[in-house]
């Protein structure tokens, strides 16, 4: 990725687009995966569940979730025409199967019913949101009562001197985070954490000595 010059790679990872959009949608498989593991690991997914992911990438790693649990119903948003292209060929057969819609929109106005999930995640998106108020009541309004919003994300601490997070990112730190959570109505179930202390490649193919993965998972009330 060093070809690509930084300020770019962070637009391009907000929202991926042409041929460049493709291969960015690659390494971010590489820099996600473990961080989809570890969210994954923290949710119990019942049979019958029905989970909303926003900002699925190029969907490589949706069928993660049906390993966890066949008997699911998904929907999967991203408003990258590439990677909603890509979700489909990844996932053709789960789709067939009447298991997965896809839907290339933006997240902060779905042409998704009220109340209809148990579960909406998002992994490493959080930083893109430009009108979080707006975007978390778009959430609040597709769960429902009781419904779990989880967050996968990596703190402020670790990301803020990456060269491709200088524009398009906003970056959080835990507690600032669970405020805006929980000035947005939401209430704080369970937030878990994993460090990796060995050298990692990240997305822009810099090398970072410690890894934080988080997964920050809240409640919408049943008021």
């Amino acid at each position: 990725m060093n070809e690509i010059n930084p300020i770019e790679l962070g637009r391009q990872l907000k929202k991926p687009t042409g041929e460049i959009g493709l291969i960015v949608g690659d390494y971010m498989n590489t820099a996600n995966e473990q961080i989809y593991d570890f969210v994954l690991s923290h949710l119990n997914i019942r049979n019958n569940t029905k989970i909303l992911e926003i900002g699925c990438g190029n969907g490589k790693f949706i069928s993660k979730f049906f390993d966890t649990n066949s008997n699911i119903q998904m929907t999967a948003i991203d408003f990258s025409d590439v990677m909603c292209t890509e979700t489909k060929a990844f996932n053709k057969g789960i789709i067939d199967n009447n298991k997965l819609i896809v839907k290339c929109e933006d997240a902060i106005e779905m042409s998704l019913s009220d109340e209809t999930f148990d579960i909406v995640v998002t992994i490493n998106t959080v930083y893109f949101w430009e009108q979080v108020e707006r975007q978390l009541n778009e959430i609040k309004r597709v769960l429902k009562k009781d419904g779990l919003l989880v967050i996968g994300y990596r703190p402020k601490s670790i990301m803020k001197d990456g060269p491709s997070t200088q524009e398009v990112f906003t970056l959080y730190e835990p507690e600032d985070l669970k405020s805006v959570m929980k000035q947005n109505g939401f209430e704080i179930v369970k937030e878990v954490s994993q460090t990796t202390n060995r050298e990692v490649k990240i997305v822009d193919g810099s090398q970072v000595q410690q890894l934080i993965d988080i997964c920050l998972i809240v409640e919408k009330p049943s008021i």
